[in-house]
């Protein structure tokens, strides 16, 4: 096993969910982060929080759907820590529509942020780890990237155009001692969703669902594989889920 002690670590949607989760278990293991979401109130409480660990922990507010914020995260990465080690792209978005009752706009905003946004981060963090000769690039997918969901068709896009981009990348990227790792959680326990309908609601909540803390642990297996192996693609459901 790699250890993360002292890596810099950049974790998108990191104010809540799988993100804080993920951002609290690399900084006891003494990984220094750079915290992103939205919500500056959020960030800045939990920067607060894991600075007790001993790590050097940033946060930088931005909305990932406008390239001027994308740009201005990995600015602050650059000028600050002069390297990134990981990228944990874990910002997404998921609104329950049928197709007929959608909107160009609704479906800008998920694809905008589930894809465009995490292509971008990517594309930042990338430019950082080739002069390096190392990086890790971790694409929060879903299950939703491997099967076809009545309501969440546009989310189910993006998640199945996330797996077909890292291991695109994943090809490009080898030469540079680069590994990319899509990881694709069934349900979890987490605020995620908008416009949810009642049975799902109900499904969730009568379901033994993963914990945000159980796909964080999935990440930090991922990341601490001696260099010479590369998980390229980790499933993890709840035992209880069929589909």
């Amino acid at each position: 096993m790699q250890s993360i002690k002292g890596k810099i670590a950049v974790i998108t949607g990191a104010s809540k969910g799988i993100g804080l989760a993920t951002a609290e278990k690399f900084a006891t293991q003494g990984a220094n982060l750079v915290l992103v979401a939205r919500s500056h109130e959020l960030l800045n409480n939990v920067t607060q929080k894991l600075k007790k660990y001993g790590v050097d922990v940033i946060s930088v507010p931005a909305d990932l759907t406008k390239a001027e914020e994308v740009e201005k995260v990995f600015e602050k990465v650059k000028s600050y820590f002069q390297r990134v080690d990981i990228l944990v792209n874990n910002a997404g978005r998921g609104i329950f529509n049928y197709i007929e009752h959608g909107s160009p706009k609704e479906w800008k905003e998920v694809i905008d942020l589930n894809l465009t946004g995490l292509i971008h981060c990517t594309h930042m963090a990338v430019k950082m780890m080739i002069p390096q000769r190392s990086g890790h690039i971790v694409n929060i997918s879903s299950v939703a990237g491997r099967v076809g969901i009545p309501g969440w068709s546009v989310y189910c896009a993006t998640k199945w155009a996330v797996v077909g981009f890292s291991e695109s990348i994943r090809k490009e990227l080898i030469k540079y001692n680069i590994r990319v790792t899509v990881i694709e959680p069934g349900v979890v326990t987490t605020e995620w969703g908008e416009n949810m309908p009642e049975e799902w609601i109900r499904s969730r909540a009568s379901m033994r669902a993963l914990k945000a803390v159980d796909v964080a642990e999935a990440i930090y297996y991922v990341v601490t594989q001696p260099e010479y192996v590369s998980v390229n693609e980790l499933l993890i459901r709840p035992t209880e889920q069929e589909r």
